[in-house]
């Protein structure tokens, strides 16, 4: 896959949509994420989704204000926090160009889904200067689905939604696949995920108590 190495600004969640993402009421796949709201000293006040990892923790999106239980801040806009489930979602790398639907709640609570497709770039924010290497799509999004499973259509997820850019930014970009995008839609993908899931095991692993 191509990165490109582009001086573009993160325009988080936050600040609206880049989309219609569709209403729904129930669905096997996509009702696995769940909300995340701040903590002190802003309770209740800032909201995003996240999905679970494994039995132990699930991931959301950094950029969320005062999250409650965070375990581990990983390079990049990811956390892991405490979060106990027996329900955990099969996790897997997408394929550029494959069928993508980003799921998560609107601000009004209510679950959304976009849908569209994985571009085969991928893209380094300079403005961020985290080094990683973000993917990217076409999906459709809006306020407080910072967080949430980015699923394939075998039902998997292959990331999680970070941000989105402004049209007056991907549109003077030297790579002609996002310069003509409909939309650009950034997503932490599986791989990078997996990175700090490494990083975070052997940070546990080392603070486990010595076997008796």
């Amino acid at each position: 896959m191509k990165t490109l190495a582009a001086g573009l600004a993160l325009c988080a969640l936050v600040t609206g949509c880049n989309g219609i993402p569709t209403p729904f009421v129930t669905d096997p796949v996509l009702s696995q994420f769940f909300v995340v709201n701040s903590g002190p000293p802003l309770p209740l006040m800032f909201q995003g989704s996240a999905i679970q990892w494994n039995e132990d923790y699930a991931v959301t999106a950094k950029h969320i204000p005062f999250l409650w239980h965070v375990a581990h801040e990983g390079k990049g806009d990811l956390v892991f926090f405490k979060h106990k489930s027996k329900k955990v979602p099969q996790w897997r790398q997408y394929t550029g160009g494959e069928r993508l639907t980003a799921a998560g709640f609107s601000p009004f609570f209510i679950p959304v889904k976009g849908t569209g497709h994985a571009l085969a770039s991928r893209v380094v924010l300079s403005d961020v200067n985290d080094g990683v290497r973000y993917s990217v799509a076409d999906l459709p999004l809006v306020k407080g689905m910072s967080g949430g499973p980015v699923f394939a259509d075998d039902a998997k997820v292959v990331g999680i939604v970070t941000s989105f850019l402004p049209h007056r930014y991907f549109s003077k970009s030297p790579n002609p696949e996002i310069a003509n995008s409909q939309r650009v839609s950034i997503f932490m993908p599986y791989d990078e995920i997996q990175k700090e899931w490494e990083i975070f095991a052997k940070q546990l692993q080392a603070k486990a108590p010595d076997p008796v």
